[in-house]
């Protein structure tokens, strides 16, 4: 063992704190007051008061046992008694708001007195001729709200077995089996849904007829010059409609001929062109020509290489 095991443990003191436990405290007293108010009330009082119900125990001293005429030398169950009486006594948790339970307390039997004590407590005609009217009332009120059930159980029970008779009972098809149709039930099964179809067609089509009559469409119209094409029988014709005529929509004049390329050395209808200079010519030598024409600077009426 270690040296500083034998040591007592240090203890440190907190910082004292004005505002400790403050909350706590008033948590607390608040509890109490709660308490206080709510076991101080008139109406537990009042209970306690008139609880007929539940009475207290009687002194253990008037009571008389059997085990008492027994010698005091015979064995007694002593230990035991005191072993039960060294054991604590378990105490139940109260919560604001509920009471315990008195429970009636089993008496042990009495002998002689007690038995004599009831035979005292037991009415004697001249009181039970007393008895008040409430009770009487009270038992024809019982016996009238009986019958009363039992006529409306009864009731209910006719019109359940009513309902039960007229609804018919649903059979319950098996699993896996199918109802197979012969072919003239097919047949009449076929004739049916084509009636029922053309009648739901002829609903569909006036629905659509309403509908397109009460749309209201709004066309362009063209009214200018217009010209209209007519065949029939064999024979062709056009309509001129509108300040349309046959001059000012067909032309009548023909168009002018285009003028012809001529070669610029021979005048002949030329066959080439030159990109570079656009000079048109008969035959491909137009480049000598070009030259020809550059260095001597004449007009020459006829190729030399043609």
């Amino acid at each position: 063992m270690d040296a500083g095991d034998d040591d007592p443990p240090v203890l440190l003191d907190r910082a004292s704190r004005a505002t400790r436990g403050k909350r706590i405290t008033k948590l607390l007293e608040d509890e109490i007051e709660q308490d206080e108010v709510f076991w101080n009330q008139q109406a537990l009082k009042d209970d306690e008061e008139n609880d007929d119900n539940y009475e207290e125990e009687q002194d253990a001293g008037d009571e008389f046992d059997s085990d008492f005429d027994r010698h005091e030398s015979e064995p007694d169950d002593e230990p035991e008694k005191e072993e039960r009486e060294r054991l604590p006594i378990k105490k139940r948790l109260m919560f604001p708001g509920k009471t315990l339970r008195k429970t009636n307390v089993k008496k042990k039997k009495v002998t002689t007195k007690l038995e004599d004590d009831a035979k005292a407590d037991k009415p004697s005609p001249s009181t039970q001729a007393d008895v008040p009217d409430e009770l009487e009332t009270e038992k024809t009120i019982r016996k009238s709200t009986r019958t009363s059930v039992i006529v409306r159980q009864a009731e209910r029970e006719a019109i359940r077995a009513e309902k039960e008779a007229t609804v018919k009972p649903i059979k319950k098809k098996k699993e896996g089996e199918e109802k197979r149709m012969t072919q003239e039930e097919m047949l009449l099964e076929a004739a049916e849904t084509e009636i029922m179809n053309l009648r739901n067609l002829e609903r569909v089509l006036a629905r659509e007829e309403e509908v397109k009559k009460k749309a209201v469409v709004h066309k362009d119209t063209y009214e200018g010059p217009t010209i209209r094409f007519f065949s029939r029988d064999g024979e062709s014709r056009l309509e001129f409609i509108n300040g349309a005529s046959f001059g000012s929509e067909l032309c009548t004049t023909s168009a002018p001929y285009p003028e012809k390329s001529v070669c610029v050395v021979t005048g002949l209808p030329a066959k080439y062109v030159s990109v570079v200079l656009s000079i048109l010519c008969i035959s491909p030598c137009f480049s000598v020509c070009i030259c020809f024409i550059s260095m001597h600077a004449i007009t020459l009426t006829t190729c030399i290489l043609c």
